[in-house]
């Protein structure tokens, strides 16, 4: 127990510290590869213990895995050991799907609890804040011109934080606070997609505000949730009409401008469909074969990366994933607020899924955390279950 619990403690520091990169020390530098080698380390470490189990296994664990494996093997068999592309490409993957591992495994032994991701998310928000202005200065530093109109991908940095704001359901107050910071940081940092995925998780915050309420308190809950959604709204709307930069962008949006990426996936979908060979359509043309087909670009759709690099073989366990992890939503024994933390999360993902990059992001360990610790805590509740029928019996 001491020993995972060290484990647990390395995992989170190592995470911190990479997360940490850029705006608190040189991105690139020997710290920041020491602590995403030891965060992969001991990933693959429970990647390796969680398959030696012979049981706590769902079919999302399965299909997980299963998409990680084909990705290792594709990027082995078929990929470019000395393009930066790939190599690039192949460690979101790894930072996205292998950092699943140890907290699905700690969480089973209650090694680790909601109180350690609050600790975590608390210390990661105001380390996303120092690098979002760095990543601001940094490009403004690079630009010519006077203007300072910019776009800042660590916008979606705020989104991958906003499913954790659910482990705060008995502070109110604080999760409100919490949400208005993400959100002014979001409509700040001017990326569309950062700004239709965020609104989903905040929209269903609001949504878990109302049904949360106590309803033993219920005209007081009632009040503090009317007060604190018309907070939220209100300041979304200030934050918004008061970026002039993001309103132009999102009329541009209406107008049919998506930066490119209709020619982008039209390139990828042709090059796909129009091969001869069946063994294409049915297992790609290799790792990061989106490059090929794009002229240089990554697909910025998860579905349409799958389809070029493993064709439909990797689009439908793609697809596994998704439909494993809302039959799990719908028969899982966990609390209320981890089912929401959990929808909220798959929903995010599947919407980044369709115009971003969601299994190949560096930002993914932070679903993964989540997901593994949910799922995890999902098997640890039906032992305890078990366990008390048969002191029962």
């Amino acid at each position: 127990m001491k020993k995972l619990t060290i484990y647990l403690i390395i995992i989170f520091l190592s995470i911190v510290i990479y997360s940490a990169q850029g705006g608190f020390y040189p991105t690139g530098s020997i710290i920041s590869q020491a602590s995403l080698f030891t965060m992969l380390g001991i990933s693959g470490i429970f990647f390796i213990k969680s398959l030696l189990q012979k049981h706590n296994k769902n079919l999302f664990y399965y299909a997980w895995t299963i998409l990680l494996l084909l990705n290792i093997v594709g990027y082995i068999i078929t990929g470019n050991l000395s393009n930066p592309y790939h190599f690039g490409m192949f460690k979101g993957i790894l930072i996205s799907l292998l950092t699943f591992y140890p907290f699905y495994y700690l969480s089973q032994t209650n090694i680790i609890e909601q109180k350690h991701l609050k600790i975590f998310f608390f210390i990661v928000l105001p380390i996303a804040i120092v690098n979002f202005y760095f990543n601001q200065e940094l490009k403004l530093a690079q630009r010519y011109s006077e203007n300072a109109n910019i776009v800042n991908n660590s916008a979606y940095r705020f989104v991958s934080l906003i499913p954790f704001v659910f482990l705060l359901h008995k502070r109110k107050v604080i999760s409100v606070c919490c949400v208005l910071l993400m959100i002014f940081f979001i409509i700040q940092g001017a990326k569309r997609g950062a700004i239709i995925t965020g609104s989903i998780g905040i929209t269903l915050f609001i949504y878990y505000q109302l049904k949360s309420v106590d309803k033993k308190k219920l005209i007081r809950s009632y009040l503090m949730a009317f007060f604190g959604i018309v907070i939220i709204v209100f300041f979304t709307y200030w934050f918004y009409i008061e970026n002039d930069y993001l309103i132009n962008r999102m009329q541009l949006l209406n107008e049919g401008n998506v930066s490119g990426r209709d020619l982008i996936y039209r390139d990828i979908f042709n090059g796909w469909y129009n091969s001869s060979r069946l063994a294409h359509l049915l297992f790609g043309y290799g790792f990061a074969a989106s490059l090929k087909f794009s002229g240089g670009s990554f697909a910025h759709n998860d579905w349409l990366e799958l389809l070029s690099n493993f064709g439909l073989l990797g689009v439908l366990i793609y697809l596994s994933v998704f439909i494993s992890a809302f039959k799990f939503l719908k028969h899982s024994i966990i609390s209320k607020e981890k089912k929401m933390m959990l929808f909220t999360i798959l929903t995010c993902w599947l919407t980044t899924s369709l115009f971003s990059m969601g299994y190949t992001s560096t930002d993914g360990y932070m679903q993964a955390m989540l997901l593994g610790f949910i799922m995890g805590n999902n098997l640890n509740s039906k032992n305890k279950i078990s366990s008390k029928e048969k002191e029962y019996e």
